[in-house]
């Protein structure tokens, strides 16, 4: 049978004790200590400036003893106003990227190396002073770790804010033309040469009954926003926006293959209709042209009901040239026009050309007799002037048929 174990009865600090007076004088030493166990730990401190570690981040530690200390003595937690340094040393760090694990870790760095110089210097008659800091240094951590950290997520959240704010004015110069270096450099950005524009559409998210549906718009625009990778620029909303994603000669290709998977990747965390319009910009002058291109693309998918997904200039080529303005649009769409007020003579053209021109699949589709289905179709021949069993004439039937829809 297990012997119970012992119970150390651990004693209130005494504030007159001489080990916190010693301790007291050697603040300066165990600062010292304390930054070397930083440097040592972390790469990240190291490549601070050499000023700054001796200023601020030396007057930050010996801050944090003094107080300590002083609520040692006190027997309470640390006041709210006795962490005003340390709260401000906080949001510098989240200024200057160092990672809040790094940060809170300089914490219990210093709590392990003042400990320990505090144990350095007990006498043994001092052990149960020395006992006396435990519980106390943990109550001092538990309060100073969470004060710094809500301080430090508080400011890298309005940096971030900031950030995608600057990025979206970005993205508004980079497609319209504007000047965009002062923006990149405002957030630190070297502006590539090529760029891969997604234009997104995003179809609205179904809400359940009772729910709230600007909480769906929220969550649907910061899942989309999660996919998106470090380097891209985004200017994206509830439904769809533009994706810039920055690249070199060299890498355009693979940035095209990966941006079709950047929009499947988004369809996915959308649990919505959503298609991407893909184009390239060879030169920071062709982006708004690029841009335009792909969210004609994008809109011609939705348009002509193609499935969610990616799609590029050679997927739409032939609806994409036909929507452009001219004479021969404007010839092909009178040809359409004919059939407007016989839409059982449209519907049926319609599904003989996605059948492939077979009569047979076509009759079974539209459930119609072989005999009807003929007629149907001498009439389109007779209102038109073009016979869908002729190969040319359907070619130019099927063509006019995709202006009819892009102009519906």
């Amino acid at each position: 049978m297990r012997k119970p174990l012992a119970v150390v009865d651990i004693p209130a600090p005494d504030p007159a004790s001489p080990l916190y007076d010693r301790v007291a004088t050697q603040i300066p030493h165990i600062a010292e200590k304390v930054l070397e166990a930083f440097f040592a730990r972390s790469a990240t401190y190291r490549q601070l400036p050499h000023q700054l570690v001796d200023r601020e981040i030396t007057e930050a530690v010996t801050r944090h003893l003094q107080v300590f200390l002083r609520a040692l003595r006190e027997q309470r937690p640390p006041a709210p106003e006795e962490l005003d340094m340390q709260i401000a040393t906080a949001v510098r760090r989240a200024q200057q990227g160092v990672p809040l694990d790094i940060v809170l870790s300089t914490y219990h760095v210093a709590a392990t190396v003042g400990w320990e110089a505090m144990a350095a210097v007990a006498e043994p008659d001092e052990i149960p002073d020395l006992l006396a800091t435990v519980p106390a240094l943990l109550r001092y951590l538990s309060v100073a770790v969470p004060a710094v950290a809500g301080s430090y997520l508080a400011e890298q959240q309005a940096l971030h804010a900031e950030r995608r704010e600057a990025g979206r004015a970005l993205v508004a110069a980079l497609l319209t033309g504007r000047e965009a270096e002062p923006l990149a450099e405002r957030i630190g950005l070297e502006l590539s040469s090529h760029h891969v524009v997604v234009a997104v559409r995003v179809e609205t998210p179904s809400v359940a009954d009772g729910a709230d549906p600007r909480l769906a718009v929220h969550g649907l625009v910061r899942r989309l926003r999660a996919e998106l990778p470090k380097h891209a620029l985004s200017a994206l909303d509830h439904d769809g926006g533009t994706v810039l994603l920055p690249t070199t000669v060299e890498g355009l290709d693979q940035e095209l293959e990966d941006s079709a998977e950047l929009v499947r990747t988004l369809l996915t965390a959308a649990g919505t209709g959503l298609i991407g319009g893909i184009a390239a910009a060879e030169s920071r002058e062709d982006i708004p042209a690029a841009a335009r291109q792909a969210a004609d693309i994008a809109e011609l998918a939705q348009r002509l009901g193609r499935q969610p997904g990616a799609y590029v200039l050679d997927d739409v080529l032939l609806e994409y040239q036909l929507c452009r303005p001219g004479p021969g649009r404007k010839r092909l769409a009178r040809v359409m026009d004919r059939l407007s007020e016989h839409p059982d003579l449209l519907h049926t053209l319609r599904t003989f050309i996605n059948s492939d021109h077979n009569r047979h699949r076509t009759a079974d589709e539209l459930h119609l007799h072989r005999n009807t289905l003929n007629y149907r179709l001498r009439r389109v021949a007779e209102l038109t002037g073009y016979n869908p069993a002729d190969p040319t004439d359907i070619r130019l039937l099927s063509a006019s048929l995709i202006v009819h829809d892009l102009r519906s």
